[in-house]
């Protein structure tokens, strides 16, 4: 399959795993070294022999490894380094106050531990992931919004694609609505003659052009080929001619490395009240293959 290795999205690849290693080495070396500076630092507690007489460690066991399985969790995300930062210096902080928690069952610690060890860092570990995870949606959303974008743009005129055009017209529910749907004519001879690379240039001329004419009102999009539809909310027939017009002219003016001229043929239709969208781009397309069988460079507007 071509998108097998898309299939994990964020998720670290095995050429990444040093990524998610590290941290987990580091986090169990810290814990080994707060039992070694508890082990050696204060006395020991005299335990009983049920573990429900002293059944506090098994909460606390419970805490630290849920909070190691959160390290773990999150590392395995491909995110730069500079994302990890706040939320891995956070966990490492909360983790080594879990791990005192844990040795305080054990362990005779001054209350200086208990409150500055424990408590104290273990808000400034929530503090610290706190700031990492706002960075991190932040990113999450920055990525939603391009990937977003990406999915309705047209990669070669980056106008928006014909999955944009037709979730716009699906929204619009008035009946001041026109669209045109427009052809390039004789693109096929273009790219015979001058070759694709060309044949782009062309595509990214003319898409240049629809874009100038956006304005709120006028929205072109590239719906395949060399076919491009607009979309106009404007008040009358008469409004939507002076734009179909000045796409016309505009488009004969276009001269791409000094000597190759085109012209293109325009289908256009008024969507009527209660009308479905596939109605309506049927009588467009009809109305663009009469303009392409009527002589072409010309508005053919739907009369059905």
């Amino acid at each position: 399959m071509p998108f097998v290795k898309y299939e994990d999205g964020l998720f670290t690849k095995n050429e990444s795993r040093k990524t998610l290693y590290t941290p987990m080495i580091f986090s169990l070396a810290l814990c080994l070294l707060v039992m070694v500076i508890n082990l050696f630092s204060f006395p020991k507690k005299e335990i009983g022999h049920s573990w429900m007489e002293n059944s506090g460690w098994v909460v606390d066991t419970v805490q630290w490894l849920i909070l190691n399985f959160i390290l773990w969790s999150f590392n395995r995300l491909t995110v730069k380094a500079s994302l990890r930062r706040w939320i891995n210096l956070g966990l490492y902080i909360w983790i080594m106050s879990a791990a005192f928690d844990v040795m305080d069952e054990f362990i005779h610690q001054p209350l200086w531990v208990g409150y500055y060890i424990e408590d104290v860092s273990r808000l400034a570990g929530m503090l610290c992931v706190s700031i990492g995870i706002y960075f991190i949606v932040q990113y999450v959303n920055d990525k939603y919004a391009d990937v977003s974008i990406d999915s309705y743009r047209d990669e070669l005129t980056h106008l928006p694609n014909r999955r944009y055009f037709r979730n716009i017209l699906l929204e619009l529910d008035n009946t001041n609505i026109y669209v045109f749907i427009i052809d390039i004519d004789f693109f096929k001879n273009i790219n015979d003659k001058y070759g694709h690379d060309i044949g782009d240039e062309v595509l990214r001329a003319f898409g240049d052009l629809l874009s100038s004419l956006y304005d709120g009102n006028v929205t072109a999009s590239r719906i395949g080929g060399e076919e491009f539809a607009v979309i106009l909310q404007l008040p009358s027939t008469q409004d939507a001619s002076v734009v179909a017009e000045k796409i016309l002219s505009r488009t004969r003016d276009l001269v791409i490395h000094g000597e190759i001229r085109f012209t293109v043929s325009i289908g256009a239709g008024h969507k009527k009240e209660d009308e479905t969208v596939e109605n309506l781009l049927k009588r467009v397309e009809v109305a663009l293959y009469e303009a392409k069988c009527g002589g072409k460079n010309r508005i053919e507007w739907s009369t059905a």
